[in-house]
């Protein structure tokens, strides 16, 4: 059986009475302060022992150690253990006699000192809050009728699942502080005026939530960024193009950002993951001004982690109705378990080209492909299922 045991601290990091009747219990069960390891508190095993434990405010210096503090405790019976966190010096006694402050005036110094030290420690948390509000652009503009109607489209095309954890990690980390001052305000108040140390403030758990909850947000980010670089080349990839549908001999458009030969990829922890890439043909010049009907395809790769995502995303997709056409179902084929197709109705005097849009879902992967244009986009079938099966 290991030494050391490891336990998340439930009590408010600054409440000082919490934290010493909370150490002395876990002294009971034979559990010694050690040291401690962000919210962890690591203890080690011993005797069940009926100890006395009292909280310093750590003095404000670059190792948090006063060694002539340490020795007037020493000379008191107290025995010092380490550092709670940079906040406290912790020590135990034995002795239920011994007393840790015997002026008030003294202890009052010392507990408004820590509280400056720690209301000032709001200026970094709230530059962690300017940090992670960059994480809550999906909440902006969002939509009752989509949440409802749409909601794997939603958190499939916004990072909302990122700014829903990025919001909720803030308040629970500006929540277990205010907390924490609050506590701080009563102890204070208790110890001028003589009366019991107030009741223990919980909130040791929600900063842990909390922390876990950002560095999940964080590690997403890092996980993206060290995916940036994954931008497969169309025709390595074997990706159906527009040149494949109108011919070898078709101009594709010069402009970068009307006709991509590579695929956009994104790869989240948070989000599914997406290739998407569009194509236009070369624009036609008319009386000094390009003529943008040309023949297009834009297609977008969606890969969610349960199947059951992508049969919901493939689903929302059929009921839009695009130009008032509705998507018909085909049989299951080329390794592909659902085909949809939809073909706008086609106004000779409005358009150029007619418009044709394929759902097809395999296992978890949804394609979405929209392409204008005179060719069948069916004849590309078992090559946009090889391209599923390839991803």
């Amino acid at each position: 059986m290991s030494k050391t045991v490891w336990r998340i601290t439930p009590v408010n990091g600054y409440d000082i009475p919490g934290l010493e009747g909370w150490l002395e219990k876990q002294a009971a069960r034979g559990l010694i302060f050690s040291m401690t390891v962000g919210f962890f508190t690591l203890f080690h095993r011993g005797e069940p022992a009926a100890l006395r434990f009292h909280l310093e405010p750590a003095p404000d210096k670059p190792d948090r150690t006063d060694p002539e503090l340490n020795s007037l405790y020493e000379q008191a019976g107290w025995r010092y253990l380490g550092l709670f966190r940079s906040s406290f010096a912790v020590f135990v006694t034995e002795n239920p006699e011994a007393q840790a402050h015997t002026d008030p005036q003294v202890w009052d110094y010392a507990l408004r000192r820590f509280f400056r030290r720690k209301l000032l420690g709001g200026l970094g948390l709230a530059a962690l809050n300017f940090f992670f509000s960059s994480f809550c652009g999906g909440l902006a503009n969002l939509s009752w009728s989509d949440l409802r109607w749409f909601p794997v489209e939603t958190f499939t095309t916004r990072p909302l699942l990122a700014s829903i954890l990025s919001a909720l990690g803030l308040i629970l980390v500006d929540l277990s502080w205010l907390l924490g001052l609050l506590a701080l305000c009563r102890y204070r108040r208790a110890v001028i005026s003589r009366e019991m140390s107030p009741k223990r403030t919980r909130g040791g758990g929600l900063l842990a939530v909390g922390v876990l909850i950002l560095a999940l947000v964080l590690v997403d980010l890092l996980w993206q960024i060290a995916g940036i670089g994954y931008w497969p080349i169309l025709e390595e990839a074997g990706a159906v193009t527009l040149t494949d549908i109108e011919g070898a001999d078709f101009p594709l458009s010069s402009d970068p950002f009307a006709s991509m030969d590579y695929a956009s990829h994104r790869n989240s922890l948070l989000m599914p993951e997406r290739w998407v890439y569009w194509q236009s043909g070369q624009f036609r010049w008319e009386n000094g001004a390009p003529d943008r009907e040309v023949p297009k395809l834009d297609v977008a790769i969606y890969r969610y982690p349960l199947p059951w995502l992508a049969g919901r995303m493939a689903e929302e997709q059929s009921r839009i109705r695009w130009n008032g056409s509705e998507y018909a179902p085909l049989s299951p084929a080329h390794g592909l378990d659902e085909i949809l197709i939809s073909h706008d109705l086609f106004d000779p005097e409005r358009d150029t080209y007619p418009t044709t849009r394929l759902i097809l879902r395999r296992g978890n992967t949804v394609l979405l492909a929209e392409y204008t244009g005179n060719q069948a986009l069916t004849r590309f079938l078992p090559r946009f299922g090889d391209m599923l099966a390839n991803l």
